[in-house]
């Protein structure tokens, strides 16, 4: 770390990802010093993505995992320089005991819970009672070893730090912030994230000085900047959109097909397969569908498998890079994903000429940051659909569209599932803020659109 500081105090241009720079602005904040030097001008490219992960930095988290390390670290502790303290044992296989007893509590992998809700249940209480009075224990004895060696002094630190945290996330009476916490099938997090990073973010560049430059290709919601501007607190200089460089009139088309039935309704991946199989037949795979959720991405990569001739590849069966190897590789695939592949994804020539999303890309309405930020705007007098769903939901299905065409001699087909594009007054707002390529509601057009492929 000490090398890589000093290269970059002695560099002309330090290229870092956004993690790493608000991991910075974070530790300058605690007074423990800075890993990236002071510069004369800040870009930030992908800027959509830092109201996001400046809220992660600027709040708290504590996990399962921090505390089994902990625990590792005294039973190791105890092996080597303290095995007359038998007690430190019993605290390491308390403080994993404890905290797997909660990750059972806490119920099913993968899912995102509020944690203000959580905290009503008897059971999930009961256990952070637990898990708070065996952190109370191993700082007790921990305390006795101080001294004695380096590993269970900073065990010690560590202990008082995870109480601490968790002490912070269960006072939830404290506003402005979303609670939250989420499982893996072995761990538990759980998360304070503050629902407005504008001022602090607004504090780093007044003091921070030089000139600090936001670019993406999803900044604007039509030619509006104000959802970005007003999440960092900035009061920007100037503000433009550039053109595409590319043709959208003569390299793609977009297409909300006739005869689909209404978002969420039943049997929705089994009619999506039905209508959109024979095109992705025709186009002899090199498409991507992009889906809202994991259940609908599964579902429809299942169907498509059973119904397809081309090979079906499914993000999560192996890692993103793996998938997006084989799926150039291959060269005729569907590849089914969501998330991860919204964004980031360059795939440029004939491996890719179809899109497909299934619905517009609102966030899960029970998501807990977002119904967290909508309170919030809500005790503000504000609108929350209009400011804070919508225009999400804008830059989001911008990102997903933008996976199309990635070069001057791309050709391609964007079909978007979902009736709303036309049929609600917002969908107004998200077809001007898309390029300008010419729309059909026929898939016949669109199969002989991708049919003069070169």
């Amino acid at each position: 770390m000490l090398k890589a500081r000093k290269k970059a105090l002695d560099a002309d241009l330090v290229v870092v990802n956004h993690h790493l720079f608000l991991a910075d602005l974070a530790i300058k904040e605690t007074g423990f010093g800075e890993l990236i030097p002071e510069a004369d001008v800040f870009i930030f490219d992908e800027a959509h993505q830092l109201p996001d992960i400046a809220s992660q930095y600027f709040g708290q988290s504590v996990s399962s995992r921090q505390i089994q390390e902990l625990a590792k670290d005294i039973e190791i502790g105890y092996r080597t320089e303290a095995k007359d303290m038998r007690q430190l044992q019993k605290v390491a296989e308390k403080l994993v005991q404890t905290s797997s007893d909660m990750r059972i509590t806490l119920g099913e992998p993968g899912f995102r819970g509020n944690w203000r809700e959580a905290l009503n249940s008897p059971s999930i209480k009961r256990d952070v009672e637990r898990l708070l009075e065996t952190l109370d224990f191993a700082v007790d004895v921990l305390k006795l070893a101080l001294g004695r060696s380096q590993l269970l002094d900073a065990a010690f630190e560590r202990a008082n730090l995870i109480k601490g945290r968790i002490d912070r996330v269960c006072d939830v009476s404290i506003t402005g912030y979303s609670y939250w916490f989420d499982t893996t099938p072995r761990h538990f997090s759980l998360h304070i994230t503050p629902l407005s990073v504008a001022d602090k973010f607004h504090e780093q560049i007044e003091m921070k000085q030089g000139s600090w430059i936001f670019t993406s290709a999803t900044l604007a919601v039509g030619e509006d900047f104000g959802h970005f501007t007003s999440r960092l607190g900035l009061t920007p200089s100037q503000q433009f959109s550039l053109p595409s460089p590319f043709d959208y009139q003569t390299q793609a088309r977009l297409c909300v097909p006739r005869y689909l039935p209404e978002p969420n309704s039943p049997g929705m991946a089994e009619k999506l397969v039905r209508l959109l199989g024979p095109v992705i037949e025709q186009n002899q795979g090199r498409c991507f569908f992009l889906c809202t959720s994991h259940s609908m991405m599964r579902e429809l990569g299942e169907r498509f498998r059973e119904t397809l001739t081309v090979p079906v590849l499914m993000q999560g069966e192996t890692s993103k890079q793996k998938t997006l190897a084989e799926f150039m590789e291959l060269g005729n695939a569907l590849l089914v994903a969501t998330g991860a592949f919204w964004e980031g994804i360059d795939v440029r020539g004939d491996a890719l000429s179809c899109v497909i999303i299934d619905k517009l890309p609102f966030t899960a309405p029970d998501d807990p940051l977002l119904k967290a930020r909508i309170e919030d705007c809500q005790l503000k007098g504000g609108e929350p659909f209009a400011q804070v769903q919508l225009p999400d939901a804008v830059i989001t299905l911008k990102q997903g569209v933008g996976r199309l065409i990635r070069d001057k001699t791309d050709r391609g087909a964007l079909i978007i599932c979902d009736n709303r594009l036309v049929t609600r007054d917002y969908g107004g707002i998200f077809l001007a803020s898309l390029p300008s390529i010419p729309r059909t509601r026929d898939l016949n057009i669109i199969k002989d659109f991708l049919s003069q492929q070169k």
